[in-house]
């Protein structure tokens, strides 16, 4: 797991990056992108959900929506 940020316009939002063991930066993955409901954060419902999907290989970054 990894935080990390990216700009939504003038915002900066937080987000974490959940990556699978043994991932390779130089190879392919699926990725999914996670967006918690409104009254969640991604420390909760989306971190339980990406740590699952990185355990099968997929790369998951969950972040609060802005």
């Amino acid at each position: 797991m990894e935080r990390v940020s990216f700009k939504n316009r003038d915002i900066d939002v937080a987000a974490t990056l959940h990556v699978p063991d043994g991932f390779d930066e130089t190879g392919r993955h699926p990725a999914l992108v996670i967006a918690t409901p409104g009254s969640s954060v991604k420390e909760q419902i989306g971190a339980n959900y990406a740590a699952r999907l990185a355990a099968r290989g997929f790369i998951a970054l969950t972040f609060d929506p802005s």
